[in-house]
């Protein structure tokens, strides 16, 4: 076997031309390896290229994505700030109010029994009631909001039914009507008033509200104001 590669050899280099041939055919062959392997490195560079660039535009629209979606959850806190915020000032409005309606209604009925007026006017808001139930009922829930709406509605009724009678005087029924709703608005007023104040102020409020006054017969307004001005409800 390697006799016959040494005559083989031995042919191939006494013949120019075959050698010239086999010279280029070696050339050729590994000029197309080469360029293949350039060919190959050069689209392994580029893919590697086109990789790390997808990566940083990638990282790219992650961090945009990131950044969104906290302006959305700051945005959202701060909305939902916002709103409980507004509901419980409307909360302790109409805590206050209800406070107000005990003592308007209570005093009412203490002036018809000491014969000082036998048909004392009642003035309820409804439109202060209207503004603040439905953000207050986002804070508290139905059942002690439903449990306000019955109570406040039963005193605008009972309004209602005091101006129809068109200054007549009150009724033992009526008084005692009246007694009955003064009393479940001050329930309304500490049931609400616990959520949204502290005892301090609670306690502050009550008594600012059934302090004894010369004026508060005259003008039970009077002492609404001085509550409602230390919460901020005017």
């Amino acid at each position: 076997m390697t006799s016959e590669l040494t005559k083989l050899s031995t042919e191939i280099s006494s013949n120019p031309l075959l050698s010239n041939s086999i010279s280029g055919m070696m050339g050729l062959i590994g000029g197309v390896v080469g360029g293949a392997i350039a060919a190959w490195a050069t689209a392994a560079g580029v893919r590697r290229s086109l990789e790390a660039q997808f990566e940083l535009q990638r990282a790219e629209w992650e961090k945009r994505d990131r950044e969104k979606n906290q302006e959305l959850q700051d945005r959202e806190t701060r909305g939902q700030g916002e709103r409980d915020r507004e509901g419980t000032a409307a909360v302790q409005a109409l805590a206050v109010e209800a406070l107000w309606n005990s003592v308007c209604i209570a005093t009412a009925a203490k002036q018809v029994e000491n014969s000082t007026d036998p048909t004392p006017k009642i003035s309820l808001s409804r439109d202060r009631f209207d503004k603040h139930f439905l953000p207050a009922m986002k804070v508290v829930g139905g059942v002690y909001m439903q449990q306000t709406a019955n109570i406040y509605l039963s005193g605008f009724a009972f309004q209602q039914l005091r101006e129809a009678q068109n200054r007549l005087p009150m009724s033992k029924a009526e008084l005692t009507r009246a007694y009955d709703l003064s009393t479940s608005f001050m329930i309304i007023f500490r049931t609400l008033g616990q959520r949204v104040f502290s005892r301090e102020k609670m306690a502050e409020l009550e008594r600012l509200a059934t302090s004894p006054s010369q004026s508060r017969a005259s003008n039970p307004t009077t002492v609404l104001s001085r509550a409602q001005k230390k919460t901020g409800m005017l």
